[in-house]
């Protein structure tokens, strides 16, 4: 009889870890986690509708401790499951920075995923040029601090690549920090379908489509 009931115990276990919860999963990757699931349709067009700004960028080292020149979160692309329940979820790095442009007098947010955070530091102190939309640089509804210009590349803060322990300031080799059309094209891509609110993505781009 013990062994009877431990056997019960055991086909529970199993019927919830092989039937119930990937039902569960399923139920809350289609439902539950944001997703603009039509992004692949859009991504192309807005890679090539964009303009470039000059701006400088502020100092990002030296700051207080606990101070960080960018903001960052984990996002749940995909809850999964491995090996009898293992954790096996599918996330990205979601990192931004945001800096006042001087000339155009505009916001404006720099977003990068799943990149180095030496980034944020290496682009401080530095004269670049970023890649933004075109249609949101031309509609005043965009550049607040509540909804700034988005830029997913950034080029032209590359820094001499210092010699370790030589005692020489720069090798005189240049680290290369500029956004590659692969990583801008994968910034595009994960923006629109994981972090730009659902009701902003719909207006933009399937409203009358």
């Amino acid at each position: 009889m013990r062994w009877f009931k431990g056997m019960g115990g055991l086909m529970g276990y199993l019927i919830g870890a092989i039937i119930v919860l990937p039902i569960i999963i399923f139920v809350w990757n289609k439902y539950f986690l944001k997703k603009n699931n039509d992004a692949d349709s859009f991504t192309k067009s807005y890679i090539s509708n964009v303009v470039e700004v000059n701006i400088h960028i502020p100092k990002s080292r030296g700051l207080p401790v606990g101070e960080y020149p960018y903001q960052d979160e984990l996002i749940n692309t995909k809850i999964a499951a491995k090996n009898m329940a293992k954790d096996a979820t599918s996330r990205l790095h979601y990192a931004f920075r945001d800096v006042f442009d001087n000339v155009t007098k505009r916001n404006i947010r720099i977003v990068m995923f799943d990149i180095n955070r030496s980034f944020w530091y290496d682009i401080g102190d530095s004269t670049v040029i970023l890649k933004v939309n075109k249609d949101d640089f031309n509609s005043p509804e965009y550049g607040t601090k509540e909804k700034p210009l988005i830029c997913f590349s950034l080029r032209g803060a590359n820094r001499p690549l210092t010699a370790i322990g030589s005692g020489v300031k720069d090798s005189g080799k240049i680290y290369n920090i500029d956004t590659s059309p692969k990583q801008f094209d994968y910034n595009v891509y994960m923006y629109l379908t994981y972090v730009m609110p659902k009701e902003e993505f719909e207006d933009r781009f399937e409203k009358g489509k």
